[in-house]
């Protein structure tokens, strides 16, 4: 599931000649491993997490490949908020034998090389790779008969299936597409048919696209699939599709599932199924005011934003794009793409029926892309930042009210005044059998640690130490120096007795 931030409810073999090996790099550690990324889920009130969010947290973790994010309440005495996590794609592909890797390097705009006469036919793999790569080139320049023509005619819902990925692809802008393929010799047969696997890398315009992963970049995201391709009158057309189910590999984004429509408004980008579309001209004012809300903090934190992409799902969507949510108290997650991006999902089932709580989610989940999305995965922060990452979140999704406000403050307030009072702001992260009471007061507290520092010390200076601390991952005691100008036990004593007083 996606690490970010929740919204729970109110408290109550053969080598084939002529190709050239490819070996894919390193995919980013599973959501699993120490260091995964972000992600913001939601869970109704009094609903207790079943599992622990990558790097720590309360609401049941999500599915594999989230980050922990933020959460909201339900109707009720009170309201939530948990965090989610950002999904990190794993598993790298080892050349063993019988396997090939190939991959297509050149430039999406060039047409595939025609061989000079004298060189020796093209191997039925390096046609293949020949056609992916003249229909990926046909996707991005918007040529859809192009994108068709490597579609099997005699399969009218594969092609059916492949002209809503046109659409949904062109809908959201895609800028860059590119098919990284290998081929298993025993699936390699004698009757002119050939299966291939292949990871689709993919970036939108609106996003930073790295294309190759390095150093400091995890490169661009993926979507794994299997291919069956025949020949045809010595040419080649694919006859089926079927994504790869690794839980090493990125989850399925929705493209790649699901029929998508767009609506755009000044700073948003809303993307849902033909069911949500009817939510478009509601939330569309909101989405807007929330992103302009963001791009004031975005700005303070070196983060800009071109455009923001939230995703309307419905149940059937809720349980299938990037992996699926199942938890009922999850509301709405924040999924990184590397650094190309984040998307925002949300629960529209669960939200609907309450403008105010929704408003409160949109704000909270893109107070996530602007604070830690487009951040390398070797730079995030670990578990022990989660305070301030949902604390700012939090703070974020509430601005301009403060935190005496929200519907984790009685939480809040039977915690410093009970008999296991925090002693520190930063605190530790919440462990997979945290109950629902512990998660309010966790979110509570981070809100009211970031709205005492923003008081104390001013909104520049907190937002500097988010930069800090989130993004550039310095350590607590040198980001409070530089941000405050005093070493941070000096403001966790101040904050720890503000909160205590104002809670």
């Amino acid at each position: 599931m996606p690490d970010g931030d929740e919204v729970t409810n109110p408290p109550a073999a053969p080598v084939f000649p002529h190709a050239a090996p490819f070996i894919p790099s390193q995919r980013a550690p599973h959501p699993s491993e120490a260091g995964s990324g972000f992600a913001s889920p939601t869970f109704p009130a009094g609903a207790g997490p079943a599992s622990g969010f990558p790097g720590g947290g309360v609401a049941p973790g999500p599915p594999a490949g989230v980050v922990p994010g933020f959460v909201e309440p339900r109707r009720g005495p009170g309201r939530g908020l948990l965090v989610g996590g950002a999904l990190a794609l794993v598993a790298a592909l080892a050349v063993g034998a019988g396997a090939v890797y190939v991959a297509n390097r050149e430039p999406l705009g060039a047409e595939a090389a025609v061989p000079p006469a004298h060189a020796l036919p093209l191997t039925p793999f390096e046609q293949v790779n020949a056609l992916l790569k003249a229909q990926a080139t046909a996707l991005v320049r918007g040529d859809e008969k192009g994108w068709l023509a490597a579609v099997d005619p005699a399969q009218p819902k594969l092609r059916t299936r492949y002209r809503s990925m046109f659409r949904s692809l062109r809908g959201l802008g895609v800028s860059y597409f590119e098919y990284k393929t290998y081929v298993r010799a025993q699936r390699k047969d004698r009757s002119g048919r050939l299966s291939v696997g292949a990871d689709v890398a993919y970036c939108y315009a609106d996003d930073n696209c790295v294309v190759e992963k390095g150093p400091d970049s995890d490169g661009p995201p993926t979507v794994a699939q299997e291919l069956d391709l025949r020949s045809v009158k010595g040419g080649w057309v694919i006859t089926a599709l079927t994504a790869r189910k690794n839980p090493a590999d990125e989850q399925l984004a929705p493209w790649a599932t699901s029929d998508l429509v767009t609506a755009k408004g000044k700073r948003v980008t809303l993307v849902a199924g033909p069911g949500e579309q009817k939510y478009f001209r509601r939330l569309l004012p909101i989405a807007d005011r929330a992103a302009t809300v963001n791009d004031r903090f975005a700005g303070l934190v070196g983060n800009p934003q071109k455009r923001y992409r939230i995703y309307l799902a419905g149940p059937r969507q809720w349980k299938t794009w990037y992996g699926g949510m199942t938890d009922k108290w999850i509301v709405g997650y924040a999924l990184p793409l590397h650094e190309s991006g984040t998307d925002v999902v949300l629960n529209m089932a669960e939200l609907k029926d309450d403008d105010r709580f929704l408003a409160t989610t949109v704000q909270h989940e893109l107070g996530h892309v602007v604070t830690v999305g487009g951040v390398h995965r070797r730079t995030y922060g670990g578990a022990g930042t989660m305070w301030l990452k949902e604390g700012i979140a939090e703070y974020i999704g509430w601005y301009p009210q403060p935190a005496t406000a929200s519907w984790r403050r009685q939480a809040v307030r039977e915690a410093v005044h009970g008999s296991r009072r925090p002693t520190s702001i930063a605190m530790k992260s919440l462990g997979p059998d945290a109950r629902s009471q512990e998660g309010d007061a966790f979110y509570g507290l981070g809100h009211f640690a970031a709205d005492c520092i923003a008081t104390k010390y001013g909104q520049r200076a907190l937002f500097t130490f988010v930069r800090l601390y989130l993004r550039e991952d310095r350590d607590l005691d040198p980001a409070s120096q530089e941000a405050f100008g005093r070493p941070f036990k000096s403001v966790d004593r101040t904050c720890v007795a503000w909160i205590r007083d104002r809670a």
